[in-house]
Formats: structure tokens, sequence, C-alpha cells
């Protein structure tokens, strides 16, 4: 069912202007040059490209069947064959039953269809709304890496144009077996490294070199007891006394020469005589002094070699040391504190020589700290590498890159391939049941053009054409079969065409009997349509008063009151047969319209209510009335004014008209009076020709009229108003 027609940019449609309908019956009442057939030509042929600016909803279905003047044109009066109708005789009822059936079958075949493509189209929205949710948060790969520091922009490279295309090369990569040991900060530094300020050569790191101090650390000196001459005098006291080096300290406080005994360093008595000093002396001989040199030249290597190792600070200034800047400190530093120990070892040996000391191993601690520097040159030579060979390194960092994104965001992946999983098996059903219907729905149409073939012919339409011609009071001619497929009119006795000869009124009765055959009938034998809308423009334009009540009974008898139809569209200029036709549906079941042509030429469709209906000599004054508040045309105003005047006097007294017209000025008025002389009111050509009038001297002259025939208060009374 057609729901809204909308016509704009065609014809006197200017502006756009829309009928909308929710009912089978639609009458349309309009003067002529208001619009109407502009609006039946749109219906019988909307695809036309003069339709560009103009729409219908619903009805998409339907076939369209429309009569109007084209209609007329096209199967009259360019030839006397008419175009066969097909309808159903009675031997072919069973024929007949089962395509009604074929066709029943179809309609719910075709609601289940609406049903399918309903649930299909839910289905194509949910997969819909997981794309958008799955690109929307993957298109954040985009936001992230193509904004802030656009180091790792490269990698985007020819994916970063759509969410789509991000999303569909995010799915494409294979997911990685374990989770990638890199983060996408490290790869933004490796990048760096190679492109950016600290794309330079880096030198290695030195190791620590201490092969002195391993040997010095393995000397057996640390652990002698180291005592003097044993065969001086004074051996067996100092061994006894078991502190070698203070006797040896108290040396130094004796003078060299000592020609009478001397006060003691240690209690201060005179007890030190010139042989006891030789003895002490004599106990620290040559090999003894050598031992002592020979750990003091140790000390010296020691402590030189450990000044010479370079600080930790000098490391952590390489940026490859940085990253192991924990482990470098607590090994330099457990290194370091070894040495120190042995350096304080080695000290208090010198002091005491007769102690025994054992130096800590500092390989250990050495090995450990070089190790860790083997690792950072290791980065360092692999960072200098990479930057000469820049091109395969940013390959391997972008391959690195998609890996990390794959791995991060398999969840939103994986989740969505399986929604579309199920969502796709849901369609695949879906699919599989409109396959189906569709096989069905061709099985019932083979069974409708089976049986079809048995039910086509036309003597049922030239029976019913004829039957109604003859209750019309139309003698004289009749509808022949004409070859295979046509009709043909033929007077009586008469065997040649004879449409051209028939009246108007005539032809246009021919024509509408024959469009009512059509429309319950088909053109072709091949023709399956289940809807029908049918549009009927003024089918009483050329006919006598007689005929309105007649044709307005057919409409009823054959489009109203059957159910064969989806929808009906009736228009005219009579007010007449708008009353008719009102009276014969009932108000619930219908909706009225009219068509104004508005002050500024262009037409409008206005939905009426049924206490606006009027006659037509109401009708007339309204459009006086409304060209008050811009809702009707010049040329439509002069026109009422004219048919106002004439079924007035011709009530009244035409003498009186005519000597009420002879009073006004000639000259003044002579535009006036010319159109009002014309002797065919309901003319096309009269309502067009006069393209532009005075209005206001035409309202002047109109209502002069009434003034000057005493018929003053009928104008008032019928402007509304007052006396």
């Amino acid at each position: 069912m057609i729901s809204s027609i909308t016509i704009k940019n065609i014809a006197s449609y200017k502006e756009e202007t829309s009928l909308a309908t929710d009912k089978k019956i639609n009458l349309i009442y309009g003067l002529n040059g208001t619009g109407k057939t502009t609006l039946s030509n749109f219906l019988k042929d909307k695809n036309h490209l003069r339709f560009n600016d103009c729409k219908i909803l619903g009805g998409d279905t339907a076939k369209l069947l429309v009569y109007n003047q084209e209609f007329i044109n096209e199967n009259f009066y360019e030839k006397d064959d008419l175009k066969g109708v097909f309808t159903v005789s009675a031997e072919n009822a069973i024929a007949e039953g089962n395509i009604k059936d074929a066709q029943e079958e179809i309609e719910n075949l075709k609601s289940n269809e609406t049903l399918k493509n309903e649930e299909l189209k839910k289905i194509q929205d949910k997969k819909e709304d997981k794309k958008s949710t799955v690109t929307k948060n993957i298109w954040k790969i985009k936001t992230t890496f193509s904004g802030g520091d656009r180091i790792l922009d490269y990698c985007l490279e020819g994916v970063k144009g759509s969410k789509d295309s991000l999303f569909n090369h995010v799915k494409a990569i294979a997911k990685p077996i374990t989770k990638p040991t890199k983060t996408t900060d490290e790869l933004k530094k490796e990048i760096s490294q190679i492109e950016g300020d600290e794309a330079t050569d880096i030198e290695l790191l030195p190791k620590i070199t201490l092969d002195e101090i391993i040997k010095i650390e393995n000397e057996p000196i640390f652990s002698e007891v180291i005592i003097g001459n044993e065969n001086s005098s004074v051996s067996n006291l100092i061994q006894e006394l078991q502190n070698s080096d203070w006797v040896k300290q108290g040396l130094s406080y004796l003078p060299k020469d000592i020609n009478e005994p001397r006060n003691c360093p240690f209690c201060q008595q005179k007890t030190i005589t010139y042989d006891l000093s030789n003895e002490i002396k004599n106990y620290f001989d040559k090999a003894y002094e050598d031992k002592v040199n020979k750990i003091k030249s140790f000390k010296s290597i020691y402590i030189s070699t450990e000044n010479s190792i370079p600080k930790i600070e000098d490391y952590l200034k390489n940026i490859f040391a940085t990253r192991k800047k924990a482990e470098l400190e607590s090994a330099y530093t457990k290194l370091i504190s070894v040495l120190n120990e042995n350096i304080k070892s080695i000290q208090e040996k010198i002091k005491s020589l007769s102690d025994m000391k054992n130096l800590k191993y500092s390989q250990t601690f050495l090995d450990k700290f070089n190790n860790l520097i083997e690792a950072v040159n290791i980065e360092i030579t692999k960072h200098n590498e990479n930057i000469k060979n820049k091109k395969t390194v940013k390959a391997k960092i972008k391959n690195e890159f998609w890996e990390i994104i794959r791995w991060k965001y398999d969840n939103h992946i994986s989740n969505f391939e399986a929604d579309m999983k199920d969502l796709k098996k849901e369609e695949s059903e879906i699919n599989g049941t409109l396959e189906k219907i569709t096989d069905n729905i061709k099985i019932q149409n083979a069974i409708i053009q089976e049986n079809q073939n048995n039910t086509i012919n036309i003597e049922k339409a030239v029976k019913s054409i004829n039957y109604q011609l003859v209750l019309l009071g139309l003698y004289g001619f009749e509808i022949k079969q004409h070859e295979d497929k046509f009709y043909r009119i033929v007077r009586e006795s008469e065997s040649k065409p004879e449409f051209k000869s028939l009246s108007e009124g005539e032809k246009m009765i021919i024509s509408f009997l024959y469009f009512i055959e059509l429309c319950k009938g088909k053109e072709s034998k091949e023709e399956t349509v289940l809807d029908k809308i049918v549009v009927i423009d003024d089918p009483i334009s050329s006919l006598s008063h007689n005929y309105i009540f007649n044709i307005a009974q057919l409409i009823k008898n054959y489009f109203f009151d059957r159910s064969d139809y989806l929808q009906v569209f009736v228009m005219t200029h009579s007010m007449y047969f708008f009353h008719e036709l009102c009276k014969l549906q009932k108000q619930r079941d219908r909706k009225l319209f009219r068509i104004i042509k508005k002050s500024n030429k262009s037409s409008s469709v206005l939905e009426m209510q049924t206490d606006e209906i009027l006659n037509d000599y109401q009708a007339y004054w309204k459009i006086i009335k409304d060209h008050e508040d811009g809702n009707a045309h010049d040329s439509i105003l002069a026109n009422a004014m004219r048919n106002i005047l004439e079924h007035f006097f011709a009530f009244i007294d035409n003498e009186k008209m005519k000597v009420s017209i002879k009073k006004l000025d000639a000259i003044k008025y002579g535009a006036f009076l010319r159109y009002v002389d014309r002797e065919s009111h309901s003319d096309q050509t009269n309502i067009s020709d006069i393209k532009e009038i005075d209005v206001e001297l035409f309202k002047a002259a109109f209502k002069m009229v009434f003034e000057h025939s005493d018929n003053i208060k009928h104008y008032n009374k019928m402007m509304d108003l007052d006396d």
C-alpha cells in the first residue's frame, strides 16, 4: 500500500507537497488546472526522468493501473485495435482455484521470507556492531603510534588509511606461540639508536685486568711467620715475646753510635749498651729485610693496580651499561671491596710480619664483573652492526612490533572471530531457509503459469464490456475480438474500425469499461501480479450529468467493494461526482484530499474533512475567499468568478446578469467582460489562456455585477461579510 506521495519540480508543483494516507480509498478533488493530471501521470510513469524530484513510499510490489487521458491516448486514439485483456472463463474454475491456492501459498512464503529477511538483517546488524566495536578498539593502535613521538609510525605504513584495513592486517597476523619478550617502548629505543641522535657507533667498554694482583694473592709469603736471625743472643727473647715487629720499631729510636749505655725506648732505663744494640740489629738480618721489602712491593703494586681501575661512573655513562646498572654496581662494589680488604691485610702483615694472613681471591668477583661488561659489549656490537644494516633492522623491529600488537589484541580478535562464527552459522541456516522459500515460490509460480494456460481468454471481457454498454444505454456499436489478442469496436452490420467516429462521451465510457476489464484481468499470459493499485483521473470529464451516477456506481462495485485491489485513488474536478463517491463509501474506510493552486502558482495537496465538502457553487465561492489568504492562483480566481455568475444568474435571471454587466465601464473592465463572456467554463484552454489579470479590477467588477443586479446581500453572505 502506498503510504505517501511526494511531488515537486514538475508542471505546477513548483514547491514540494505530499499526500499521506493509510486508507484503501482515497478521493481527491481539484479544479481543472490545479495539477490532478500531473499527479496521475507521475503514478503511471513514476520512473521517468522528469519525475526525478518526486517519490512514492510503499506499494513497491504492487502493479499501478492508471486511468487518465494518457491511458485513453495510448489505447484508443492512435489505433483502433485495443490490447487484449485476459480473463477467466467458467470452464477453468478448477485451474483458477489452483492459481488462487498457489498465490496464497506464495503470500505465505513471502510473509515467511520477510520474517527471515528481518532475522537476517538483525544478524547483519549484529555483525556490523561487532565489526565496529573491534575495529574501533584496534584503531587505538593508529592513534597511539601515529601520534606523539611517531617513532614507530613507519610500521603502520599502508594499513592506517582506514579502520577496516588496519583490522584486517592485525587479524591476518598469526598469533605468536609465546608472549613477546620485548615491549614497544624497547622497540622505540632500538629505532632511536639507529635513526635518532644516538645513531652513532659506540666504543666497547674496557674489561678490568688484575693479572699482577691475582699473582700476589697467590703468594705464600703472607701466610709465612717472618722472624729474624736465630743465632742472635736475643733471638730467644724476641721469639718468646712473639713481637719482633715491636722490637724492630724500637730500633728506630736508638742512635747509630752507642759509646755508653742508653735509655731503653721501651722502659726508659739505661739498659741499652753497644753490644745489646748490635745483637738486636743482628737479629734483623738481610733475609728478614728482603721479605719485608717484598711484601711492601706487593702492597705498592696492589694499590697501584686498584687505583688504575676505571670508576663505575665511567662505565655507567654508556647507554647500554645503564640497562645493567644495578648488576654492574653490585659486582663492581664487591670487587673493589675484596681488593680493599686485601690491601688492609697486606698493610697488617707489614706491621706484624709474624702474623699469618690469607688474602681473598678476587678472580671470582673480577670474572662476574667482566662477564657483565662482555654482555654490554655484545649489545654495543649489535648496535654498531644495526647502524650499518639499518634497513634490515627496521624490518626486524617492524615484525617484532606486529607480534607484540597481535599478542596484545588477541582477545579482541579471538572474541570477534568466535562471535562471527556463531553469527555466520545462524546466517547460513537462514539463507538455507530463504533458498528453500525461493525454490518453493518458483514451484508455485510454475503452478500458476501452468494453470494460466487453461484460463487465458478474452471472450469474457468482450461480453462484459458489451453488457455494460447496454446497461448504460449506449446502442449501435459493440466490442468484438480481433485476431487472437485484441479487441475491435464496430458499428452494427459493419466490420471496419469505428472508434474515431464515437463522441467524446462514448469514447470516455468505452475506454473506462475497457480499463475496468484490464484491472480485472491481466495483460499477458506471463503476468503474475498479486497486488494492484488503481488510479482513476476524472472519468466523467466529457460525460453528461446523466452518466455521473452510473460511473460512480461502477467504481464502487468494481473497485471500492472488492478485495482484489490493494488501494484506490480517484481524482475529479466535479464536486457532484465527489459527493457521489463519498456517499458510496464509509467514512472510516476513506481519506479525502483537495488540490489547490496557491498565489505563487504552485499546486499543493491538502487533506479534507467530511464537513469541508461543498457543492460546486460553494466550491467556487471558496476559491475567491481562499485567494484572500493566498491559496488560489489568479487565473483560477477569474475562472471561479465566471462560473459563479453563470450558475447564479442561470437560476435567477440571465437577462438581469446581462443588464448588470452592461453597466460596467467597457474600457476599464474590458478584460473582465471578455473573460466572463467565454462559453465553456470547463475548457482547459480557457483557464490558462489569460496569463495575467488585474486582480483588484476583476474583484471590483465581480462585486459590481451583484450590486447592479440588487444581489449584494447574496455576495456578502457568500463572502462571509457583514451586511
